[in-house]
């Protein structure tokens, strides 16, 4: 491994502590992190107990004016759970070709590794900041609630102006907008009956399948087509409906993805559902549903375009590079935008190692050279800024 950058090694290290969301804790990992910070020279570590064996870790390094906004760098310890057949070992950390394996080597151990690694570059220089800089290692940014980003903003540890980076998977581009994400759990109640006397129920899976239909079709008629993301999106991630082949079905429960693109909003995604379940059940005699939220209504976020962190990447990676940086959405929320949601904060990006199909896949992996690429961009960006 005396062959591969610090960066890349830390990222294997890191990759080898699982931290399954939700088949395990962060804890591990928390533990790590917290003792490599401590280990460098000028930079204070605290910790932030957000539920047992769940810590965020934070850590600061003093600026010169500490009215400037800080610059907060955040990267998520947890990973989803590993599932399916992998050729490698999910924990392993291998580096195969130039790519190293492993869960959440994508998503994101190796953005994790390049914040640790871009305040180890600036301690071990002894550079001089502007501004105060932070790192933090946060837990359960894959939960339906982000509990790690909502303690840091109810226990105001991040101002409200602070200067935000992400460094999840953009591939090294520099994603300046945020898909919206709404959960939906629909129950519908119908009237089981023998299938020979079908007229006698209340067919609860017939009126889901009309209400999932009537929802794709309001969504593709929607006005909204993004220049990154394009139009706004639903999917049906779980359905489960009925009980026997021989009895009419007299429930049906289904969860909904509802992706949003810029000028969305979560009212108007809102109104959509609730009129298709409305209308769904009206087509199917003697069934009703309730609608409930899983998770944050999160509405589409985007950078504000005077933001100075956008200045501050396209300097910094035309120094590090010699080529423009390509901007970017990504199609997810992150800490950062869970952060500007409850904050109003818009200067918020994100950048960071590897390529977005990579997460949560089988055999995901990162490209090492994208690594190293990033601690350069984030170091000259810290020091720009």
């Amino acid at each position: 491994m005396s062959s591969y950058s610090e960066a890349v090694q830390l990222t294997r290290e890191l990759v080898q502590i699982p931290t399954e969301n939700p088949n395990g804790t962060e804890l591990e990992c928390s533990k790590f992190v917290e003792s490599w910070l401590r280990k460098l020279e000028n930079v204070s570590v605290r910790t932030q107990k957000v539920e047992e064996s769940r810590i965020n870790i934070i850590a600061k390094y003093a600026g010169i004016s500490s009215s400037l906004p800080p610059l907060v760098i955040i990267a998520h310890m947890d990973t989803v759970p590993v599932e399916g057949n992998w050729s490698v070992d999910p924990f392993g950390g291998e580096i195969i070709d130039g790519k190293l394996y492993g869960r959440g080597s994508c998503d994101m151990k190796s953005g994790l590794a390049c914040a640790l690694m871009t305040m180890k570059q600036v301690s071990d220089s002894n550079t001089k900041l502007s501004r105060d800089l932070y790192v933090i290692a946060s837990i359960d940014e894959e939960g339906p609630y982000m509990k790690g980003a909502v303690a840091l903003v109810d226990e105001k540890i991040i101002p409200k102006d602070a200067l935000l980076i992400a460094t999840e998977p953009t591939n090294a581009t520099l994603a300046t907008a945020h898909k919206g994400t709404i959960w939906y759990e629909v129950n519908i109640t119908g009237k089981s009956s023998h299938g020979g006397n079908a007229h006698l129920g209340a067919d609860a899976v017939h009126a889901a399948a009309e209400i999932i239909s009537l929802i794709k079709e309001k969504v593709k008629e929607l006005p909204y087509h993004h220049s990154i993301f394009g139009a706004p999106a639903v999917s049906v991630g779980t359905i489960q409906g009925g009980h026997k082949t021989n009895m009419v079905a007299g429930s049906c429960r289904f969860e909904l993805d509802f992706r949003l693109v810029p000028p969305m909003t979560k009212e108007e995604a809102n109104q959509l559902v609730k009129e298709a379940v409305l209308q769904g059940c009206n087509q199917v005699e003697a069934t009703s549903a309730t609608i409930e939220h899983y998770g944050w209504e999160r509405p589409p976020i985007e950078t504000s375009i005077d933001s100075s962190l956008i200045d501050f990447f396209h300097a910094a990676y035309s120094d590090v590079t010699g080529f423009r940086i390509q901007e970017s959405g990504f199609p997810a929320y992150t800490d950062v935008s869970m952060i500007g949601l409850k904050t109003g904060n818009r200067d918020l990006v994100v950048f960071g190692p590897g390529h977005l199909d990579q997460a949560h896949a089988i055999d995901e992996y990162v490209d090492i050279a994208q690594i190293d690429l990033c601690v350069q961009v984030l170091t000259e960006v810290v020091k720009l800024s």
